[in-house]
């Protein structure tokens, strides 16, 4: 498949994305004999045999193909109906793991014998054996899970429960208590189940196929083993042909080996080992489980591609692989249906003598010859008139589905393949002064349309990979609606699901996908070859037709200092080999992209360490901050938010800290020192703040160089998957921070704002010097656009002001539209000072607008001095020194930006069904600064559209929001951090500001 390539060769230069694919082309590594033989079965191709025809039918005749089907692993679409799920009721039971002797291996003619685990020895395999004593638990489900839910394990998200079960039962006690194993993860754990079979199976071909086993495990069917998997990203499939009872019960046991000591070199999710904040590492039948009635030929993987589309015509590259069971050569005739998806709309024309849409569908046929085993077909299809695939804010989302099927004129049963995809084609282009040879293509060009890249990182939604209704709803839409253009499914966390794939693409957010692989994965045989190849080619078959992914990485920070590189080699072999219509990075950051963690873990300051670490792009920088008091309360008991600052004996906000350690907060606190932190609630604020400034700060720098020398970046992150102090902007409940909102704003389409070298320690008389920069990231131009750049003092009172009107404002290129320079007054005019900028309509309508503020926190020397001496290594404050750290920050001054002059809010609600505003506005003759919106539902069906934002003096704004149709609004308050905070009747809630 060399003629599909998403970059155009330039000549005479080479970057990184040739190196690669010149170098996995010329490998011969791989970890799986069926898998290489797989890659390397030749694609005939019959393009020239194709007949197509496009077809129309009222909406309400009989379709031409079935379109109602289950979605099997690795797109083994079978047309028959006789699939069984067996996911429902099963029986669980753990048990003792085998011993491997001492020393490992133990022989027994030293040390101690080795001995088996306890469900060998009592042969719980056995169909007879009995398990009424076994508890009965809803598969899928995560042993944690499963426990829980029976109230036998205490939940591991409430209070010190976690870090009770590492300190008094975690093995090995050798290491440091966050890595250790909990008593649940050293044991072996049992699944079983039994099913009976219609009459109708008699005489077929049957499997047992799993979607997901956590991690390893041996699966027996009536008492005979099928062998041993690894890998939870699919599989196994057992042939259990020869092995069913047609007359009485089958039973299937599934034994699963107790949890890995260690992540590294699985695809397995890291954070749960401990290294990260909360320890759990999950086992368990986590995906459905099925008996399949497998055709004569089954039709498998289809992958399509778009080559190229026009309004008129889309060509597309159609591939697909056959295998027969069938020892004589067969001829088939493939036919083929290609269908809108629209919901909302029905693609067609409206037949008036009906009344009723007439849907057009394209058909085509081709002849093929299918022999014995495997097969594998392509062909060229051209689709007219077709709609476009786009990410959000630049198109709609389209989606078509194809239906294969087979016929043939004997009583041959051909199984049928189905898959959704979109039309849109990936570039990679590369920017100004890129370096060939050692850095990748960065510019993403969608449909011929470079994009500069807007987005986060995604982390799964739960440690006990606990699925429930709704779930990634809430979060891809807060990310839709949070101007995330695309999301880096980070490889510390899953090769995302079905469901998450088709959110995104219905709601056009892009993916990154890196496979589960962290910091170095060591080389064979510490890394199992052969479970990397065959986990990586089960998800990219399976994935691959989904228009939102964007792009194949082989994993999180597998830079220099890991050392190693086949696993990650033969990922990249893999996905450039199975779908080469996507660019592969072997990690990130790499080839020109870069991680600033000097930042935070470092103690630099925000400003220096991101203006010292310039790069095309940025693929994770952000600081963490606490949850909201209401999410706070779902994992610590109200008491705990009485105390602080937390000390060594706080054990249960040390559960939900990084590491279980008081460090996390206090390296937050170097950049949230916007006054004094002497209680929970300061420090939620103040953190949320830090965290949405770091957040803007650097998406500021990135979007300065649109079109030029930069093409986007990655805030980490915007989900969690444990509850606690994190980097998420978006909580483990679903509940959005107030960083959210920030990372919102600066991820607006369209905006103006200022770069500059600092954002403290300006003095009296320095030149202020900050460059104003517009930017649209759409197709639609702003004609006669307005900006307003105001300068306000401590007295907020307007010192300087900058008008551009009647601009045009081009898309896809950041414009440098002045170079604002002032003289600054007196020390107490800059303590602190604030810049704001808007950008409006020709209409008048407001685009964006950006609040700046300088010299807000108030460090004293001495806490000055402290911060310089801790950072890098010395960061990690030990005893007494966190007690220094806590006393320092609690001893600052008021905080400037409560000082400022105070102004008055009013605000009110209107509402219609399940949707209105929030409406508020300043009655002062000051800006409101940092207007917020409080106590707003947590609940999944509540979204609110801006909050934490300036009101110029006399500005009103109505905030759209959305609540579910049993939410009521009650509770609300608004505040700003220079106006009181007020119910709605306008009483104060407080006698300060929140």
């Amino acid at each position: 498949m060399t003629h599909i390539s998403y970059y155009r060769s330039d000549e005479g230069k080479r970057f990184l994305d040739e190196v690669q694919d010149e170098a996995y082309v010329r490998s011969s590594l791989h970890g799986d004999a069926w898998v290489e033989k797989d890659s390397h079965i030749p694609i005939r191709c019959t393009t020239d045999r194709v007949h197509i025809t496009k077809a129309s039918r009222h909406a309400d005749a009989e379709p031409s193909a079935d379109f109602t089907y289950t979605n099997h692993h690795n797109a083994r679409n079978s047309a028959f109906k006789e699939t069984l799920l067996l996911s429902g009721i099963w029986r669980m039971k753990g048990g003792e793991a085998a011993d491997h002797g001492d020393p490992a291996p133990a022989t027994g003619w030293y040390g101690r014998k080795a001995r088996a685990s306890e469900g060998m020895r009592e042969r719980w395999y056995e169909p007879a054996h009995d398990r009424s004593d076994w508890l009965e638990v809803s598969v899928p489900t995560t042993v944690q899970k499963a426990l829980v839910d029976q109230e036998l394990l205490d939940d591991p998200h409430w209070n010190t429960n976690t870090i009770d079960e590492l300190e008094n039962h975690g093995m090995p006690e050798e290491t440091p208590v966050w890595f250790r194993r909990t008593r649940v993860e050293c044991e072996e754990w049992w699944f079983a189940t039994s099913f009976e079979l219609p009459e109708e199976s008699v005489g077929g071909r049957l499997s047992l196929q799993f979607d997901g086993i956590d991690y390893s495990g041996t699966v027996f069917f009536n008492g005979a083993s099928l062998g041993h998997h690894q890998g939870m990203f699919g599989g196994p499939i057992h042939d259990i042909t020869d092995l069913v009872r047609h007359d009485k019960s089958n039973v299937v046991v599934v034994r699963l080996d107790p949890a890995p000591q260690s992540w590294n070199g699985l695809m397995k999710p890291s954070p749960g080992f401990g290294w990260h904040y909360g320890h759990l590492i999950s086992l368990g039948i986590w995906k459905d489980v099925r008996v399949v009635a497998e055709p004569d030929i089954a039709l498998l993987d289809p992958y399509v591609v778009t080559l190229s589309h026009t309004s008129d015509e889309a060509v597309l590259h159609l591939e697909f692989t056959t295998e027969s069971s069938l020892i004589e050569q067969v001829k088939l005739t493939i036919k083929g249906c290609i269908r809108s998806k629209k919901s909302k709309t029905v693609v067609g024309s409206f037949d008036p003598d009906n009344q009723t849409f007439c849907q057009r569908d394209t058909h085509f046929t081709y002849s093929i010859e299918v022999p014995y085993g495997r097969s594998k077909f392509s062909t060229a299809i051209r689709l007219t008139d077709p709609e476009v695939w786009w990410p959000t804010g630049y198109g709609e989302q389209p989606l078509y589905e194809l239906v294969l099927s087979g016929s043939n004129s004997g009583p041959i049963n051909v199984g049928e393949a189905h898959t959704t995809f979109g039309i849109r084609t990936i570039e990679m282009r590369p920017l100004n002064d890129a370096v060939p040879e050692t850095e990748y293509r960065w510019q993403f060009v969608i449909n011929g349309e470079p994009m500069f890249i807007k987005g986060a990182n995604w982390c799964w939604p739960d440690a006990m990979l606990d699925h429930q209704n709704g779930q990634y709803e809430r979060l891809l839409e807060l990310a839709r609606r949070g101007n995330v253009q695309m999301l880096r499914a980070w490889g510390g966390g899953l090769v995302e699901s079905e469901e998450f794939y088709n959110l995104c693409d219905e709601k056009g957010i892009m993916v990154y996908q890196e496979f589960p692989l962290c910091w170095g994965p060591p080389d064979s045989p510490l890394t199992d070859l052969g479970v990397i190849d065959r986990q990586t080619t089960i998800s990219v078959k399976r994935l691959r037709n989904h228009p939102s992914l964007i792009m194949w990485g082989g994993g999180n920070e597998n830079g220099n200092h890991g050392g190693a590189d086949e696993g990650l080699f033969l990922v990249g072999k893999r996905c450039r080999g199975y779908d080469p219509s996507r660019p592969f990075h072997r990690t990130d950051p790499w080839g020109g992209s870069v991680h600033n963690w000097n930042v935070y873990h470092g103690g630099e300051s925000l400003d220096e360490a991101t203006l010292a670490m310039p790069s095309v792009f940025y693929g994770e920088f952000g600081i963490p901050s606490q949850t909201n008091v209401s999410s706070c309360l779902r994992y610590m008991p109200e008491e705990a938010l009485a105390s602080f600052p937390p000390t060594e004996d706080s054990r249960g906000w040390k559960a939900h800290f990084h590491q279980f350690g008081l460090k996390d907060i206090i390296k937050v606190m170097r950049y949230a020192a916007y006054g004094p932190i002497r209680n929970w609630q300061d420090y939620i604020t103040y953190s949320q703040t830090a965290q949405g400034d770091a957040i803007r700060l650097t998406a500021d720098v990135q979007r300065a160089g649109t079109g030029r020398d930069k093409s986007g970046f990655w805030y980490y992150k915007f989900t969690d998957c444990f509850p606690g102090h994190s980097w998420a902007v978006v909580d483990y409940y679903g509940t959005a921070k107030l960083s959210y909102y920030r990372a919102k704003q600066a991820s607006r389409p369209q905006n103006a704002f200022i770069t500059c070298t600092k954002l403290d320690a300006w003095q009296p008389d320095e030149i202020f010097r900050a460059a104003l920069h517009v930017v649209n990231d759409s197709r639609n131009a702003l004609i006669n656009a307005a900006i307003q750049v105001s300068m306000y003092d401590s007295q907020l009172s307007e010192v300087m002001k900058w008008n551009y009107p009647a601009l045009t404002v081009k898309t896809g290129l950041a414009s440098c539209i002045d170079q604002l320079e002032i003289t600054l007054p007196e020390e107490s005019a800059i303590r602190p000072f604030l810049i704001v900028i808007t950008l409006h309509e020709s209409n008048g309508d407001l685009v964006s607008d950006q609040w700046y503020w300088f010299n807000a926190q108030p460090k004293s020397p001495e806490l000055i001095t402290f911060e310089r001496e801790h950072r890098h290594q010395a960061n990690e404050y030990p005893g007494d020194e966190a007690k220094q750290a806590f006393a320092l920050y609690a001893e600052l001054s008021d905080a400037p930006l409560h000082e400022l002059p105070r102004t008055t809010l009013e605000w009110s609600v209107e509402t219609q069904d399940q949707s209105g505003f929030i409406v508020i506005r300043n009655m002062g003759n000051v800006p409101a600064i940092r207007v917020m919106i409080h106590h707003f539902p947590d609940e999944w069906s509540c979204y609110l559209d801006d909050n934490d934002f300036g009101l110029l003096a006399g500005e009103e704004r109505r905030i759209p929001f959305e609540i579910g149709p049993d939410v009521i609004l009650d509770g609300i308050t608004v505040s700003a951090w220079n106006a009181f905070e007020i119910s709605r009747s306008g009483v104060p809630i407080t006698s300060k500001s929140c």
